[in-house]
């Protein structure tokens, strides 16, 4: 039956078509788009034509121990019922199912034996027996494990790993225990803290700082061996934000900012407001940012240069991020992005989605796309003068703050504890659920991409994953949690890095 259609309508443009070739162009044009609309028309009511199925959702890199979910989205302009077979590409095809109707999505799951580069497949009939075409060819590629490692912890982690310059990963878990790995995720040496670790740590120039909630800041070398620790007699939840000279920037639970010097005396103290859930920011021009009630701006000598108030309901609870002009952005409870001027000037508020509270770090990828995660589940994005769109819904609030790669990939950890990724066009890349108990905090691991692009993210359940990625990260003003795998909160401008 289709086939007779598919003559008819080829046979239709050919009559319809062949007069035109005799008469003058301008006449000519004007028939041709008259008779092309007829043809249109006529194709899309002929009984028994069935458009092939075109919308799918599957991640673009599975491995051979995890089964690939594949989703089909039939059309939403076919009232009728539609029954689906899907062949593999692995020489398994899986025969008739259905019927389904919109806004139904069957998902059905396949594993694959081996490595490879497979190409899937999807034809579809009606109730009638008339059949589609077969899909466009869908491109997935198998890999022998999604997971490059995975080291077990004691307790679960929420807090974000960090590197240092030797590719060595620093972690910390609820039981107060903070481990070092090699690259290969070999232990290294642990160390002991009284209470839980929620913060990461912040590398620089070899030495190790580690926040805890037993209210100490402990300095450590990259051998384990402790310089010195000092009480700060508040929780510590963030990390700190380290100048080039070595200064400490660090905010308390007891909503406090601190300096303190390389060796770990205190420089000053200002207190802000009942308390500070983000770190503090050292923007381009050298000025400490933190965001609380308000959002402040310090100098380094503790001077404070102005303070920007928002509305009582309303709470700045990540960390504020430059961007290429030196002005701040930030989310809020209220549901906006802010991008403030250095002069703390309102430039522009942005409402996003459902204007859901925002808790994490807004990232920066290689095309100037800034991403960003909210408590109503969304993982946005948005260019320079473009409109947001929702790359993705979760099934959970997002919290931790994204990562993005060299080649536009952005890595991210929901609360459901799938860890997903999306590649530039915001197809997935890749999903692995990690974390399965419950979790009673607004804090979890944000990702941590190395230099040779291996992903590292902590698991609630207890552990750290180490997984293959697709490039290192991408060498924008902020790429991810705290601009850098030493997590050391310090924009660095493309002049800087020369």
């Amino acid at each position: 039956m289709l086939e007779h259609c598919y003559r008819f309508i080829f046979g239709l443009w050919a009559i319809c078509l062949l007069p035109f070739a005799l008469v003058d162009k301008p006449a000519r044009n004007h028939n041709i788009n008259f008779m092309m609309s007829l043809v249109f028309a006529i194709t899309f009511i002929i009984p028994g034509y069935l458009a092939p199925p075109d919308s799918f959702i599957y991640p673009l890199r599975t491995d051979t121990m995890t089964e690939l979910e594949f989703t089909i989205v039939p059309p939403r302009n076919f009232s009728g019922a539609l029954f689906f077979k899907i062949d593999w590409g692995d020489g398994e095809t899986l025969d008739w199912i259905g019927p389904f109707r919109a806004p139904v999505e069957p998902t059905r799951y396949h594993k694959y034996r081996a490595p490879g580069n497979y190409i899937i497949r999807v034809i579809s009939k009606d109730s009638s027996e008339n059949l589609s075409d077969w899909s466009s060819p869908c491109s997935v590629k198998v890999i022998p494990s999604l997971v490059k490692w995975f080291f077990p912890t004691i307790e679960a982690i929420v807090a974000a790993p960090t590197l240092d310059e030797h590719g060595n990963i620093y972690i910390g878990d609820d039981s107060g225990t903070f481990y070092s790995l090699n690259p290969n995720g070999e232990l290294r040496w642990t160390f002991s803290c009284r209470q839980p670790i929620y913060a990461s740590a912040a590398v620089h120039r070899g030495l190790i700082y580690l926040p805890s909630l037993d209210s100490h800041l402990y300095c450590l070398d990259t051998l384990g061996k402790l310089h010195w620790s000092v009480n700060l007699a508040d929780e510590l939840w963030t990390p700190p934000a380290i100048n080039a000279d070595g200064t400490l920037f660090l905010t308390t639970d007891a909503g406090r900012l601190v300096s303190l010097t390389p060796q770990g005396k205190i420089r000053w103290s200002v207190k802000l407001g009942n308390e500070i859930s983000s770190a503090p920011t050292i923007g381009p021009d050298g000025m400490v940012y933190v965001s609380a009630d308000s959002f402040y701006s310090f100098t380094p000598k503790g001077k404070r240069r102005w303070a920007l108030a928002v509305p009582e309901d309303a709470y700045f609870f990540a960390a504020a991020v430059p961007d290429r002009d030196g002005n701040l952005v930030v989310g809020n409870f209220d549901g906006h992005i802010y991008t403030i001027r250095p002069d703390g000037k309102i430039r522009w508020r942005l409402p996003v989605p459902d204007e859901d509270e925002i808790r994490t770090e807004v990232i920066y990828g290689p095309e100037g796309t800034t991403f960003w995660g909210t408590d109503g589940y969304y993982l946005c994005a948005r260019k320079d003068t473009g409109a947001l769109r929702i790359i993705y819904e979760a099934n959970d609030v997002i919290c931790a703050t994204p990562a993005v790669s060299a080649n536009g990939t952005v890595y991210i950890l929901p609360d459901d504890g799938t860890f997903y990724a999306f590649d530039r066009q915001g197809r997935l890349f890749l999903k692995q659920d990690i974390a399965y108990g419950d979790k009673d905090i607004y804090y979890t691991s944000s990702p941590v991409i190395g230099p040779d692009g291996t992903v590292y993210v902590g698991s609630w359940d207890g552990g750290l994953y180490a997984f293959y990625g697709d490039a290192p990260p991408a060498e924008t003003i902020w790429s991810q949690f705290r601009q850098n795998a030493q997590r050391t909160g310090r924009a660095i401008t493309k002049k800087q890095r020369r």
